[in-house]
């Protein structure tokens, strides 16, 4: 079975194109980068509504494992904004790997910030 131990992100943006080609989406598969951009959007507003309400033991719980049934609902959102994100990636032609590995260096650099414990 594929996971993310066994499953490159090269496999994971073909994967996504084929699907856009077997659903007839965009032209050859390939949907407006913008549209996609935007849509990424809608869905990462789907995953939030998962956390909307929830207070902080309901968020413990979900992190301790003892509500499934939300995080498989967190984990079908999250599947949709990733596969616009590969989307966007193979279409834009950067590297996801590179791109990460990238801004993880600049956040590394950057200065701390001051902790406001009112925030």
């Amino acid at each position: 079975m594929k996971s993310d131990t066994n499953t490159c992100l090269a496999e994971l943006k073909e994967a996504v194109h084929q699907l856009c080609l077997r659903k007839g989406w965009g032209v050859d598969g390939v949907q407006n980068p913008q549209q996609v951009a935007m849509a990424m959007t809608v869905e990462m507003s789907e995953l939030l509504e998962h956390f909307q309400w929830l207070n902080p033991d309901d968020v413990q719980r979900l992190m301790r494992g003892e509500d499934p049934d939300r995080c498989a609902m967190i984990a079908e959102e999250f599947a949709d904004v990733m596969m616009y994100g590969l989307q966007l990636a193979r279409t834009l032609n950067f590297d996801v790997t590179g791109e990460i590995l990238r801004k993880i260096d600049i956040v590394d650099h950057r200065p701390p910030k001051a902790y406001d414990p009112k925030r």
